[in-house]
């Protein structure tokens, strides 16, 4: 059983505000563009908590409802489609009714129990058409057991649409491996470990649950070859891992992404926000706000001093040339004309989020800008003339405004 935490909720420390920020960001134009869709939406907040913690911040339960709330008077739909978002609280559930109770009483319900006794039941119930249905899971487990990668990959099949915002806890991955292979961390643990906060402390029991985390047994080398003195070190197995796991749920999501988060400056990261879909656009719009959030945390982090070139929070640094070579390498696969955002998204889900999508096509002098104008790529717009008569430049898609591009032969 989950221990009562007390103190979990006293105060929402800063890596909760950038979670719940980068998922605020993302909902907002999510919930947009979904309600324009006409088809019913299910929000589920896997693991809601109290909505509200002690200090007066919200949680991420009214984080999501605001967005939702704001979508909602935005839109210009009258016939608004279906939408529920469900809470699942096992502990603070009257806590969560009541910092809810503010809200429209139509658009959430709180689900009293375990997220994994729930789950399942809750989808299943969901609509009475899964195929129109559009479903978004926000998971921020209390630990790291209570993952399920068999129940993620069944869901795009079931669904409309489905993506998933993961709180993937990878060193707590490496230290429950480590302990049921039985193989002793090398590195100081207080230094590893040091600001991972777990409310869930229980540990797995077995191989065959780890396996249901990470969705196969591929983990298990990762932690031999650590076991080896010297090969490779605790830091190295949680991105060797955290690269398993994203290519694993690649297998049912064409897109995943994460963005990792150290709480330190120059620190590893000690979290990854893990995010999947099977749709170019929401790709991108999460890839820059992973950009805009990363870049964020390392300007708090540094007292607001920005370095020459951008980093992100594996410390990599990310110069102009980097882009340009990555893109044109990208660009030898691309023969055929293709979409400017299914060519972002290949190029976030190929390589990683390394900037933001104005350095790469929207800003001034972005890289696919400078390809266009020394003649590197060919490129067309619908439309291809404005009102005026005039070539159209824009280099944004939106509902009327597409863009197709491929390496000039």
């Amino acid at each position: 059983m989950p221990k009562d935490n007390r103190e979990f909720f006293k105060k929402k420390k800063i890596w909760s505000k950038v979670k719940d920020d980068l998922l605020g960001c993302y909902l907002t134009p999510y919930f947009t563009k979904m309600l324009s869709s006409g088809r019913p939406i299910l929000y589920v907040d896997c693991f809601a908590g109290k909505g509200k913690f002690d200090d007066g911040n919200d949680g991420s339960p009214l984080t999501a409802l605001k967005c939702l709330e704001n979508s909602i008077s935005s839109s210009s739909n009258r016939n608004r489609p279906p939408v529920k978002m469900k809470f699942i609280e096992l502990n603070h559930a009257a806590d969560l009714r009541a910092n809810l109770a503010g809200a429209p009483t139509d658009l959430w319900d709180v689900v009293e129990g375990k997220f994994e006794d729930k789950i399942i039941s809750l989808l299943k119930g969901a609509s009475n058409n899964p195929g129109q249905l559009n479903v978004f899971l926000y998971i921020d487990p209390y630990g790291v057991k209570v993952l399920n990668t068999p129940l993620f990959d069944e869901l795009p099949n079931m669904f409309g649409s489905v993506e998933l915002l993961i709180n993937f806890n990878s060193f707590g991955f490496i230290r429950e491996a480590c302990r049921v292979m039985k193989i002793a961390i090398r590195e100081d643990e207080s230094e590893i470990f040091d600001g991972i906060e777990e409310y869930d402390d229980s540990v797995s029991d077995s191989i065959e649950e780890l396996n249901a985390v990470a969705g196969d047994d591929q983990w298990q080398s990762i932690i031999s070859n650590y076991q080896q003195q010297g090969k490779i070190n605790c830091y190295e197995a949680e991105q060797e891992f955290s690269r398993q796991y994203k290519e694993r749920l690649r297998q049912s999501y064409k897109y995943v992404l994460d963005m990792p988060i150290r709480l330190k400056p120059g620190q590893h990261p000690k979290y990854r926000m893990v995010h999947a879909t099977n749709h170019p656009d929401g790709c991108i719009l999460m890839a820059d706000n992973v950009a805009k959030r990363t870049e964020l945390v390392i300007r708090i982090q540094s007292g607001g001093q920005l370095g020459l070139w951008q980093q992100t929070a594996d410390n990599v640094i990310v110069s102009e040339e980097l882009l340009m070579g990555k893109v044109r390498e990208l660009l030898e696969s691309t023969t055929d004309l293709i979409r400017l955002n299914k060519f972002l998204a290949d190029f976030y889900n190929r390589y990683g989020v390394l900037c933001e999508l104005s350095r790469l096509s929207s800003g001034p002098g972005s890289i696919l800008k400078t390809l266009e104008k020394n003649g590197s790529i060919e490129v067309k717009r619908k439309p291809d003339v404005s009102p005026t008569g005039k070539p159209t430049t824009f280099w944004q898609e939106k509902k009327d405004h597409t863009i197709s591009l491929r390496k000039r032969s």
